[in-house]
């Protein structure tokens, strides 16, 4: 072992963005969410060979402003916070400024083109090189409003990272179109004018495959319909809870010591035999309309349906809505793990109200 020395720059670079795009998933998830944060009201994903050889995405988004191209893939710049402060208000899914430049580390290459509402129907190809500098900006395309950003070779800098995407790339591809999902059923979660989102497939040597593509439609059970078909409604019932929990007595004298209103929005599988799935594929969490990664939001879920019926999981979909200063979403480089304040009471609270809700339906629980 050596003297301790600084890393350089170029290893430092892609050490951390090897830890925000992990695998094909979350190389979509970032370009989408971007998309959204754009104000788009139009996406289009395209894969080609299951995103092996490329991830496209397609925005009718604002664009990307001539003043920002030298900035836009350089690590942690971004147009969404400028102090940290600003985290406990956040609106945006992206904030960190990690996202493209991320994927050039971690790309083959990422081409981007764009054109503000100024520029249009005349747009700009920018090229970015692997440390996210501008390489061009020189090449003008016919381009309505919106962004562009095509990202090929995902891993080619990372060898054993490549050779397990594409060693799995199909259990991979099915684990990005499930993620997509809960960006696809946004509109209603959201309940706005809403974003249509469609999203292909096209295998070497194949033609183009829809995978889903949705109207944007802001009513929840059109989302669902257009995803799964509209006899899944059939098996599904609402979920609309709201509680407030108390201030905790042993911190009363701090001043962000207040009540804290919740609501849980949403869809549950009814708890009837056969109403439910063999697996818990579809269960989509929200936090104030954020998709996330929340196990023991999940778990509560789980539970409480198993006591009626322990044979199956249940279809979730539960957005729950509360004061942005009640969590921390600075958490993992992804954003999707999320840490909730008093979060033991909260989900005491939604457990006991769900299981009312069951209970209220039909008191008579399954067999065990």
């Amino acid at each position: 072992m050596g003297s301790i020395q600084p890393i350089d720059k170029a290893s430092v670079h892609r050490i951390a963005s090897g830890q925000v795009i992990v695998d094909l998933p979350s190389a979509v998830k970032e370009i989408v969410e971007n998309s959204i944060d754009a104000g788009a009201t139009s996406i289009e994903v395209r894969f080609k060979d299951y995103g092996v050889k490329s991830i496209e995405v397609v925005d009718n988004g604002t664009g990307i402003s001539p003043k920002d191209y030298n900035a836009l893939g350089l690590k942690h710049c971004t147009s969404k916070l400028s102090r940290y402060e600003d985290l406990s208000t956040i609106g945006s899914f992206g904030f960190r400024g990690e996202a493209l430049s991320s994927l050039c580390a971690v790309c083959d290459s990422v081409v981007i083109t764009t054109a503000t509402s100024a520029e249009a129907p005349i747009g700009t190809t920018l090229e970015l090189e692997r440390d996210g500098t501008l390489r061009s900006s020189e090449v003008k395309i016919a381009r309505q409003r919106g962004t562009t950003v095509t990202a090929s070779g995902l891993f080619v800098p990372l060898p054993v990272r490549r050779a397990e995407l594409t060693r799995n790339v199909k259990r991979e591809f099915a684990k990005a179109l499930n993620l997509l999902h809960s960006y696809a059923l946004l509109p209603c979660v959201v309940e706005n004018d809403g974003i249509r989102l469609s999203v292909s497939n096209q295998s070497e040597g194949g033609k183009k495959v829809v995978q889903f593509r949705t109207s944007g439609s802001p009513d929840l059970n059109s989302g669902v319909s257009s995803l799964w078909g509209p006899k899944c409604l059939t098996e599904l019932v609402p979920v609309n809870l709201n509680f407030i929990i108390e201030p905790e007595k042993s911190l009363l004298k701090q001043t962000d010591n207040k009540e804290i209103e919740v609501s849980v929005n949403g869809l549950i599988s009814k708890f009837s035999h056969g109403s439910g799935r063999a697996t818990s594929d579809r269960q989509f969490f929200y936090i104030n309309n954020r998709p996330t990664n929340s196990p023991k939001v999940q778990k509560v879920f789980n539970e409480v349906y198993h006591s009626f019926n322990i044979n199956q999981y249940p279809f979730v979909l539960a957005n729950i809505s509360l004061p942005t200063n009640s969590y921390d979403v600075n958490v993992s480089p992804d954003k999707r793990t999320i840490f909730l304040h008093r979060e033991s009471t909260l989900l005491t609270s939604i457990k006991v109200l769900i299981h009312e809700m069951i209970s209220y339906s039909d008191p008579e629980p399954c067999p065990h």
